[in-house]
């Protein structure tokens, strides 16, 4: 009779613990779900955009550290959370110096990379009309022109991820 009540109290402890841990995991899964805050990607791309903003440097995303559509999009989201953060809304979509080329191949890029996503075009910045013709508004004030479309295909694609991958 006493080995029988050993065998029920440790059958009983077990089970209850195995409810207990159950439970548990159940009320973690509900709080976290599938918030883009605990996403990896989101994490890495807040945190370079942190270092970017604390830094006064330009944007500069990095969104092929991933290797998913999906995870590249999170990347972006937390990138451009780091800068409304620190500069508003409006300071961080146009977060970009004066030099000729830069604000034209943002909005560019921006625009065609928007447009390709609706239309479910495969992520191709460096295929794209204004990307090849990086020269067109370029003029003999905007300094050399090397340089003019360097700044201007940097820009481009910054302004061709955001809009590519930018949460709708």
């Amino acid at each position: 009779m006493k080995r029988f009540s050993v065998y029920a109290c440790t059958i009983t402890l077990a089970c209850g613990a195995t409810v207990l841990l159950g439970a548990s995991t159940v009320h973690r899964a509900a709080i976290i779900g599938d918030q883009p805050d605990f996403h990896a990607a989101f994490r890495d791309g807040l945190f370079l955009g942190r270092l970017d903003a604390n830094g006064s440097r330009k944007q500069h995303l990095m969104s092929g550290r991933w290797a998913d559509d999906a995870d590249r999009r999170h990347f972006v989201s937390g990138y451009l959370q780091a800068y409304r953060e620190m500069y508003g809304p409006v300071g961080a979509e146009e977060f970009l110096s004066a030099l000729p080329g830069q604000q034209a191949g943002y909005r560019d890029g921006k625009r065609d990379g928007l447009s390709d996503r609706q239309e479910s075009k495969p992520f191709r910045p460096s295929v794209t009309d204004n990307y090849t013709r990086a020269d067109r508004l370029y003029t003999t004030d905007s300094g050399d022109l090397n340089q003019y479309e360097r700044f201007y295909r940097e820009a481009y694609c910054d302004g061709y991820q955001q809009g590519y991958y930018r949460e709708p």
